[in-house]
């Protein structure tokens, strides 16, 4: 783990030791440790992740980490797919985004529906299309998984539309799709991508998108950048909330609402709110390079060839996954929470500190080690 001194093991970790983690754009400060947490009777998988610069991790499935894919690393990906009025199938792509941008296009068939969600989770990404053949058969055989389009209008489609549904319909596939899920070690509450798809729903906005350190001010104490919450809507919006925000109109005739805060928590629970409210998607992401930002992503969510942070000669840079393997492990797990920061590096890596989320322990309560 780096520290403000030197690079020391998990294990000589311990409150109020400072250490290194991002603050936006590229830079990097330090916070001291407010609690270390240790699992001491951890006894299940360990995911070792490796980057193209020899960046290592080794984590648990749930541990929190930031991701993002890299459009120009070719790779085919088996990924599983649920749309919220049929359920979910998996399928296969080499080309993802025009994937999504063609479920996209299928508003105008969605014209009879008040709203359709799609949430996408990429299984496995392989370079090897035998491979990515092989775990498409697989999954469709072991778990009874439709692998057809979801609509008899895709042109890939071999059935009429009431076909379709009548398959779906008689097929149990959230139950097949969970243990799909539990055999990867992934979960159901983190996809990878999320569409909203409204049809006769008056144009408007279904997401707010809030990344950590995405703003371009730092905060009062220049301890790290400020936290951005933006949402991009059709119409103007006039609730008490919405005022808080700057506007502007797009040039695609779309209002951009921005607003900053320092406070991590107090910013964590405006986006809450607005969500609440507005029945919108949070998307949330952070600001760690000066490229795109990074999405918050379990350990088990980042496959090879995506993009994640490491600490390099400059600060905060990117790198891409090359090798993924897991391990049955039994020892102590150690997780860290600090008194400011959200993150913090070791092996290279930029992760997520602990923010006191149960789900993080798989139902297990971590202890303060004294």
């Amino acid at each position: 783990m780096l520290c403000a001194d030197q690079e020391r093991s998990v294990r000589e970790v311990r409150e109020d030791t400072a250490v290194i983690g991002a603050i936006g754009w590229g830079e990097v400060g330090t916070e001291k440790v407010a609690d270390v947490l240790v699992q001491y009777d951890h006894k299940g998988p360990v995911l070792t992740l490796t980057t193209s610069r020899g960046a290592v991790l080794r984590a648990s499935p749930e541990h929190l980490c930031f991701g993002r894919l890299n459009p120009l690393c070719r790779q085919h990906y088996l990924y599983l797919m649920e749309r919220s009025s049929l359920g979910f199938r998996v399928g296969l792509t080499s080309d993802l985004q025009r994937d999504l941008v063609a479920v996209q296009n299928l508003k105008l068939d969605l014209f009879h529906q008040h709203e359709v969600v799609d949430r996408l989770w990429i299984i496995e990404a392989t370079d090897s299309l035998p491979r990515a053949t092989f775990l498409e058969k697989l999954c469709t055989f072991k778990y009874g998984l439709p692998n057809i389009p979801f609509t008899g209008r895709h042109l890939e489609s071999d059935l009429p539309e009431e076909l379709v549904l009548e398959l779906f319909n008689q097929i149990d596939t959230p139950s097949r799709a969970h243990q799909l899920l539990m055999d990867w070690y992934m979960f159901q509450d983190s996809p990878h991508i999320t569409l909203r798809l409204a049809g006769a729903q008056a144009g408007g906005s279904n997401a707010v998108q809030f990344t950590i350190f995405g703003g371009a001010e730092k905060n009062r104490r220049q301890t790290n950048y400020t936290h951005l919450i933006r949402i991009d809507s059709n119409v103007e919006l006039k609730r008490a909330e919405h005022q808080q925000f700057k506007r502007r109109m797009g040039a695609r005739g779309m209002w951009n609402l921005e607003v900053t805060r320092d406070d991590l928590e107090e910013a964590q629970l405006f986006v809450k709110t607005l969500a609440c409210l507005d029945n919108l998607e949070v998307v949330r992401k952070i600001q760690l390079t000066k490229k795109a930002p990074f999405y918050l992503l379990p350990a088990s969510h980042l496959k090879v060839g995506m993009n994640v942070p490491i600490m390099g000669p400059h600060g905060i840079e990117e790198d891409s996954i090359v090798s993924i393997t897991v391990d049955d492990v039994q020892g102590p797990l150690y997780d860290f929470r600090l008194n400011g920061l959200s993150n913090y590096v070791v092996g290279q890596w930029v992760v997520g500190a602990w923010q006191g989320n149960p789900a993080r322990l798989l139902g297990k309560p971590d202890e303060p080690r004294l």
